[in-house]
């Protein structure tokens, strides 16, 4: 059974070459006010570097948080580079259901799903209480994201987390990697250029 259900019929095949995926903290793990603020121009100023390298495919695995934060910014960038194509990856068939349990923002996934080119939705089923069989729709969402792009940017620390693991599976399959730190114990406001960040042929 193929797992994947395109939603949209104008999807095209886009070059691996030219797509970038997303990863990162969810709101929970994310600094507010300034501290937010310096993270988010970091964040913008590789997406900016990623665009000026010709990437026009982005992969958003649809979270609330930083995957929410990319797309946003790249919505607002359409009008400056019309021809990119934003596609949101969707973990499960009920994923609204994942985002009222999480208490995240319904506004924020409804907007997403508006302004997405195309949006692909994984075959599975978010369930409730069931943590490990949810664990494995998003491996397999961040799986899928990794193995359909050749770069990727994160914004996560070296904690263990699923951001952490998705930048590890990404660096086994030879992506181009930029890692924006996010240790709420390192964040500092230099320029964005000067924030810390791992990169790997990016």
């Amino acid at each position: 059974m193929n797992p994947i259900q395109e939603l949209y019929p104008d999807l095209l095949p886009v070059s691996t070459e030219q797509t970038l995926c997303f990863t990162g903290h969810r709101p929970d793990k994310l600094p507010d006010g300034t501290l937010l603020a310096g993270l988010l121009q970091t964040l913008y100023y590789y997406i900016d570097s990623a665009l000026e390298q010709g990437y026009v495919c982005f992969l958003d695995g649809m979270a609330d948080g930083i995957d929410y934060l990319a797309a946003e910014y790249l919505f607002r960038k359409r009008t400056e580079y019309p021809h990119i194509r934003i596609i949101g990856v969707q973990p499960c068939r009920n994923y609204e259901d994942f985002f009222r349990d999480r208490h995240y923002s319904m506004t924020h996934l409804n907007f997403m799903k508006a302004h997405f080119d195309a949006l692909i939705r994984l075959e599975g089923e978010y369930l409730r209480h069931s943590g490990r069989k949810n664990d494995m729709l998003f491996a397999a969402r961040n799986h899928f994201l990794v193995d359909h792009s050749s770069a990727i940017i994160a914004v996560c620390s070296l904690e263990r987390s699923g951001s952490f693991q998705t930048v590890s599976y990404a660096k086994q399959k030879k992506l181009a990697v930029c890692r924006i730190e996010a240790n709420p114990q390192l964040f500092y406001l230099p320029k964005p250029e000067q924030w810390p960040v791992e990169k790997i042929n990016f």
